[in-house]
């Protein structure tokens, strides 16, 4: 196997893309869907479970071309595009490879794409930045240190359904963050020390702009083939929800 040392920060990136959700995706390390997959990493990447080619990121095919992430804590750093900070729990765990069922919980903040900007974005917006901690243990672990899954998965509740989104990166655990710090070929930055706010109770439906179905109908538009059947589904589910949200450029009423 081929280890690639890299720096213990983990990014997550909110697709500006087509269709104005709230995805998001971890990009460093860098997850399966980039490696083994090749989605983009601006829209079809960072869509939820539901809908992403592949699905569950755990079933997606592995790379073998481990990343390395250090025993101990470390930060991880998100962030949002386009305004996406959305509410809800972002989670972090070891999983066994071979058997996704075997799992360790690393790492977890509430409404964690706010941890660094507590107020809900807006469209247009500069990249949201946000971070959280993870903790590696050198024991107890589900997975073989030379071969393990690191899951993030993110939980946005400003939907009811909420929207799930996972990735998953094959990793490798070696030494203390210390020394992963010192032996890392990225240029390391220190993260400033933050408290995070807890974000207000209040959250701010997004603006939509389709008219009402009259019949409570919606489709897609901009897509084709099984995506544009998710995305039918998509569209009905929350242009339907209460309060609504139907993004002019992604549903129209049928």
């Amino acid at each position: 196997m081929v280890t690639t040392q890299l720096g213990f920060s983990l990014l997550v990136v909110v697709a500006s893309a087509p269709a104005a959700f709230g995805h998001g995706g971890m990009v460093t390390p860098e997850s399966r869907e980039i490696r083994t997959m090749n989605l983009d990493i601006d829209n079809s990447f960072g869509w939820p479970i539901a809908m992403r080619p592949g699905g569950d990121c755990l079933n997606n095919t592995p790379d073998m071309n481990l990343q390395t992430v250090p025993y101990g804590q470390s930060k991880i750093e998100m962030r949002a595009n386009d305004g996406a900070n959305h509410i809800g729990p972002c989670t972090v765990y070891l999983v066994n490879p071979d058997n996704v069922s075997d799992k360790l919980q690393v790492g977890q903040l509430d409404d964690c794409m706010r941890s660094l900007h507590p107020e809900a974005g807006n469209k247009g917006d500069d990249p949201i930045p946000a971070e959280m901690s993870i903790d590696v243990p050198e024991s107890g672990l589900p997975c073989s240190p030379d071969h393990c899954v690191l899951e993030f998965y993110w939980e946005a509740t400003h939907l009811d359904p909420h929207e799930l989104f996972n990735n998953c990166a094959d990793v490798k655990l070696s030494g203390s963050s210390a020394n992963n710090e010192s032996g890392s070929t990225t240029s390391t930055t220190e993260s400033p020390t933050v408290t995070p706010e807890t974000p207000t109770a209040t959250t701010t439906s997004p603006n939509t702009t389709s008219a009402p179905s009259s019949d409570g109908t919606y489709v897609s538009i901009g897509t084709d083939g099984l995506m544009k059947t998710s995305m039918d589904e998509w569209c009905n589910e929350n242009c339907n929800n209460d309060p609504p949200y139907c993004p002019e450029t992604t549903c129209v009423a049928a």
